[in-house]
């Protein structure tokens, strides 16, 4: 849910050629009693966004937010896909979720069973419009829990984060193709990032989002505990960018119906706006970095784009 989340990767530059690498949310205090080391954030100049996180956590740059440098040939790339496809009718799509629930030895971060329900549910309310009638995009996307996976490692629990540490994770466990959604429930210094859909034919094995686990419906982690953060980060698998991302720029998030804004947010301030262009700056849009009571809406604009993007990349 945050800025460019670029953990420590070493060719941590954001583009096409790059494939895949992670796109995170803004950063979470850890809530394990054994943080794990903190990520490696290298940030473009043109970065300026501090991740989303709860309160007491380390300020860093996130992973998700990208490059303007970079927006202009992710751009091209789906429209030339888009194009070179007979066109379809938008249709819904129902997306299987593999649940990995990595923990430590000492049962911190098992979450249960009813937690991962939850947290399904409130996806399927988020992507379905159901906070806000009338309002919100019916998305027509939706998520069923196909599995749940569970992994004792101290070392993939508290290092999800660096290069390594992610890459060992999601190889030794990721499942399914590019229509699969796999999540891990980690102690991610962030609330959580994702890798976006153009860069799963790069490296496969690394697609899908990593949460924090306290992020989960009913979590610790107070004003992030509404499982809203995997609902932001599928956004990211999806094909959105941050409501802020070219800040007031004519494109700015590539989604004509969210307004232009400069700054992410934090907290949920009404009448929050950063740019001279009309409308204020959509605080209550899940791709945004307000908390996790603020957020109720996709717009039909951002639902039109991952639909685009499912087409481009994953269908």
């Amino acid at each position: 849910m945050s800025t460019i989340r670029r953990a420590g990767r070493a060719a941590a530059v954001l583009s096409l050629a790059l494939g895949a690498s992670g796109f995170a949310v803004a950063p979470a205090a850890t809530v394990a009693a054994q943080p794990g080391p903190s990520a490696s954030v290298l940030c473009a100049p043109d970065e300026g966004s501090a991740a989303r996180r709860p309160p007491g956590a380390t300020a860093q740059h996130e992973r998700n937010e990208v490059a303007q440098t970079d927006v202009a040939a992710i751009e091209r790339d789906m429209k030339a896909r888009l194009g070179a496809r007979k066109a379809q009718p938008r249709a819904a799509v129902t997306i299987p979720v593999v649940f990995h629930v990595v923990y430590a030895s000492d049962g911190t971060g098992n979450v249960s069973d009813s937690a991962i329900n939850a947290q399904i549910a409130e996806m399927n309310q988020d992507y379905a419009g159901q906070e806000a009638p009338g309002v919100a995009a019916n998305t027509q996307f939706s998520f069923t829990l196909q599995a749940v996976r569970r992994w004792q490692n101290d070392s993939w629990f508290n290092d999800p984060d660096s290069a390594a540490g992610e890459r060992a994770l999601k190889t030794a466990t990721h499942e399914g193709d590019s229509r699969t959604l796999n999540i891990w429930s980690t102690n991610t210094g962030f609330l959580g990032y994702a890798t976006f859909p153009w860069w799963y034919a790069g490296d496969p094995e690394l697609d899908g989002i990593i949460i924090q686990w306290g992020s989960l419906p009913g979590g610790p982690i107070d004003n992030f505990n509404e499982g809203k953060t995997a609902s932001h980060e599928s956004g990211h698998w999806l094909g959105l960018y941050h409501t802020f991302q070219g800040g007031c720029s004519k494109t700015n998030d590539e989604v004509a119906d969210t307004p232009a804004q400069k700054t992410e947010t934090s907290g949920c301030p009404a009448g929050k706006d950063t740019c001279r262009t009309a409308g204020l700056d959509p605080i209550h849009n899940y791709m945004d970095y307000s908390y996790d009571s603020c957020y109720n809406q996709f717009t039909p604009g951002q639902a039109s784009r991952m639909q685009n993007a499912w087409s481009a990349y994953r269908a």
